[in-house]
């Protein structure tokens, strides 16, 4: 994301193992207003499956996204409803899970991206093509004490981790069966605060959201040889339309605007997020696409 979890970002996500799972037809959607009439898009021409909508998926995944009735929210709706004014059209939110989410664009064409922190990995870019990268993700350590090294993590006790993130092999060889594993971060969450474990480990955004207003901290784990994702931190892009290549360029232009100006720094402060979570423009410009 292994899990197609439910708060955390699991495989679909966040590790490198592609979602091909396809749980069926998504029915549901809302659609925001349509754009004034005499609305200039940034790039003309552009195609949708639907014209004039953008029809975005959204999955349950706080801070990234979130959908409450017929309003979506989260940083990359954010990020999306930007887009969306840029080239005059309206957005279609549709609900998805992270098994399904890479068939609505590529099996069932229902979407023309979709959103909830999906990292690029060269098995997704053999079914899906990408925007530009916007955010790195990170593994984060949560406990009451700061702990931001996995050397602390040998000595601090039970360690918690969700199901089916790209460090769980890395870390059962240090931490061996001190590393017990959780369907999602809810469960986890519980034995955190039960004092069942002594810390846990979580994807950076997903963890600042979890744990905001509680007495645990939450920071990004020092680089460690023997955890890969420390050394080599995954990044985020909108999976997208892959024949739909003027639609990802002239998205990922905006994007990279948005880099340029520090849009992308602000919406990644306004939850909470540290700005050098924002893929730089050189790593940008040598991602998947």
């Amino acid at each position: 994301m292994v899990d197609f979890s439910r708060t955390a970002v699991r495989v679909a996500a966040l590790t490198g193992v592609a979602a091909l799972a396809l749980t069926g037809c998504t029915k549901t959607s809302s659609t925001t207003a349509a754009p004034a009439a005499d609305c200039t898009p940034q790039t003309a021409g552009l195609t949708t499956f639907t014209a004039g909508t953008l029809t975005v998926g959204v999955p349950e995944n706080p801070p990234y996204t979130k959908l409450t009735g017929a309003e979506a929210s989260g940083m990359e709706i954010d990020i999306v409803k930007k887009l969306a004014a840029a080239e005059c059209l309206a957005v279609a939110w549709v609900p998805i899970t992270y098994a399904n989410g890479i068939a609505m664009i590529n099996n069932q064409k229902r979407t023309d991206l979709i959103t909830g922190g999906w990292y690029v990995t060269e098995a997704r870019a053999q079914q899906v093509g990408f925007t530009t990268p916007t955010y790195y993700d990170q593994m984060a350590i949560i406990s009451k004490t700061g702990v931001d090294t996995v050397a602390g993590l040998e000595t601090i006790g039970a360690v918690g981790s969700g199901t089916g993130f790209s460090w769980q092999d890395d870390m059962t060889k240090v931490l061996g069966d001190k590393l017990k594993t959780y369907p999602s971060t809810a469960e986890m969450k519980q034995d955190l605060q039960a004092g069942r474990i002594q810390a846990a480990l979580d994807g950076y955004g997903v963890a600042v959201e979890a744990y905001r207003g509680t007495d645990f901290q939450v920071k990004q784990s020092q680089a460690d040889t023997r955890i890969a994702i420390t050394t080599d931190k995954p990044i985020s892009a909108f999976p997208i339309d892959k024949n739909n290549k003027a639609l990802s360029d002239a998205l990922s232009t905006l994007i990279d605007g948005y880099r340029t100006d520090g849009t992308l720094v602000t919406v990644a402060g306004e939850y909470g997020l540290a700005a050098d979570l924002v893929v730089p423009a050189d790593a940008a410009a040598t991602s998947l696409r």
